[in-house]
């Protein structure tokens, strides 16, 4: 049995993943946006401005994957790219001003959403599962410091 639960714990945030995901599709439909486009934008609201490196690190996906998803946010009139004044290699991503209210309806419908789905759920409850998912992390990033670590030493 035990042997069997790491997988069951991966099976359930994949679950989890797709469901919630499932989710935010049939709530912001009428935005007609994908869930990569709907974080940038609760992003890049919350944040104002931001690297392409930086929206990449928060969302866990490549540079160039999030390029793309700027590039076509850009043509929809959503975004628009911005070179640092200290540094011209460095480009951030801004919210258009005709899309900035949209932004903020869109988080603050965001965490409506959120609040809504979690209200039946007890403060106890909601604070095992955060406890229960920092000791996932917690596992993971110990387990890959330590990949690292065997990688440094020639192991």
């Amino acid at each position: 049995m035990r042997g069997q639960l790491p997988r069951r714990i991966l099976d359930l945030l994949q679950e989890a993943r797709r469901n919630f995901e499932r989710l935010l599709r049939r709530a912001f439909e009428q935005y007609q946006l994908t869930i990569p486009q709907i974080a940038v934008i609760v992003l890049l609201n919350e944040h104002k401005e931001m690297s392409i490196s930086d929206i990449s690190q928060k969302m866990g996906l490549s540079k160039s994957t999030v390029s793309g998803i700027i590039d076509r946010m850009e043509r929809m009139g959503i975004v628009r790219r911005k070179r640092s004044d200290q540094d011209r290699r460095i480009v951030a991503a801004v919210l258009t001003e005709q899309f900035q209210r949209h932004g903020s309806e869109l988080e603050q419908s965001f965490n409506a959403l959120l609040c809504g789905v979690f209200s039946t759920v007890s403060e106890q409850a909601l604070m095992e599962i955060v406890k229960g998912l920092e000791m996932f992390n917690e596992i993971i990033s110990a387990s890959i410091n330590s990949f690292a670590a065997n990688e440094i030493s020639g192991a």
